[in-house]
């Protein structure tokens, strides 16, 4: 039964998506779930995209024309203060939804008051395939923010009363959804649906694709503003020295590899006492980013600066278990290089282990 007051405002910004809205739209009206309006927000389109949507005849379409192209992020806080429904869906005019999505979204919201945001895995199609498993629980989320976005906004229900005044900054063009997340999280509770709800569309026209470097940055400063909360030594553990090994962004002396380790440690002490985030969640990830940094630089060039003579220098400063973790890798390593070497030339090996190629 369709009321005059939809349930669901389902939010659809777009711009020049002419090859792909018809199927987007259609994936809406056949939802399982009929009580929506598609609120369309056009930021200007230059190909048919609107002369598309006007050819669907349906009355839940509602079409917004805006007199300037301002962009993505002026069409969603647009369309969050029109938005009519007690929850707002999004999606991207070049997606497609599973057509149980928003039935299954709803239903995870009306059970539990206390969700203020309900999404799912996604699974890429088109030029890029790959199935992104969003983690489940709220602290699992949360945690997750301190190393990527943690839930993809397209494939998301959300509670209007809890986001309609929260609005996109201008500022963090291409990272809007993941600065989003950070400043929600506190006022209610996550959660994805453990299933693909929701189809990603991969092409070269993406702004992911178009501003790689400029999203690798701007997740790095919402990442420094989480990490922050934990008040650790901002003085002692500058913003630029964590750059330099989050972003592999400059020459790294020993000193500040010690540093690093010590904001490590730090990190995880400050959180068992002021438990911003989930403690144990807290901890595997900073062990996963301490491990991926020690790897980058015990068996990748990917930091500058580091030399064969720094790298036996560094080991010493590592605990027992890096150590060994270190020395696990170095073993598999050698073995998987001697085997090469059987198959080529048995001589080669006595040179391998013995002149340390």
């Amino acid at each position: 039964m369709i009321t005059n007051t939809p349930l669901i405002t389902v939010l659809l910004p777009v711009y020049n998506v002419e090859k792909y809205i018809e199927e987007a739209i259609q994936s809406v009206l056949d939802q399982t779930f009929e009580d929506f309006e598609i609120l369309v927000i056009d930021d200007c389109s230059t190909d048919n995209t609107l002369e598309i949507i006007e050819t669907i005849t349906d009355d839940r379409i509602k079409i917004i024309k805006k007199e300037a192209n301002k962009g993505l992020i002026d069409s969603l806080n647009l369309g969050f203060s029109l938005a009519k429904g007690k929850y707002i869906a999004r999606m991207d005019g070049d997606d497609v939804n599973e057509l149980t999505r928003f039935e299954k979204q709803f239903n995870v919201l009306e059970s539990n008051p206390d969700v203020i945001a309900c999404g799912s895995w996604i699974k890429f199609f088109g030029s890029n395939e790959k199935l992104i498993k969003h983690r489940e629980t709220h602290s699992e989320i949360v945690a997750q923010m301190l190393v990527k976005c943690p839930m993809s906004l397209g494939c998301c229900m959300l509670r209007t009363s809890a986001v309609k005044n929260i609005g996109f900054e201008d500022d963090k063009l291409h990272v809007e959804d993941y600065d989003f997340w950070t400043r929600i999280a506190w006022d209610g509770r996550l959660y994805n649906i453990q299933e693909v709800l929701y189809h990603y569309r991969g092409h070269d026209n993406q702004v992911s694709n178009k501003y790689k470097e400029l999203q690798v940055r701007g997740d790095f400063i919402i990442q420094l503003t989480l990490f922050k909360k934990l008040n650790y030594c901002t003085n002692k553990f500058k913003d630029d020295l964590l750059s330099k090994f989050l972003l592999k962004s400059d020459t790294i002396e020993l000193e500040e590899f010690v540093l690093f380790l010590n904001w490590i440690k730090q990190l995880r002490v400050l959180n068992t006492k002021s438990k911003v985030f989930n403690t144990i969640e807290l901890d595997s990830i900073m062990n996963s980013i301490k491990k991926r940094v020690v790897y980058q630089i015990f068996f990748t060039n990917d930091f500058a600066g580091v030399t064969k003579k720094w790298r036996k220098k560094a080991i010493f400063k590592l605990s027992k278990d890096d150590i060994i973790y270190v020395l696990k890798l170095k073993s598999k390593e050698r073995l998987k290089i001697i085997s090469k070497l059987v198959k080529l030339n048995a001589p080669l090996i006595y040179f391998y282990l013995f002149e340390g190629l």
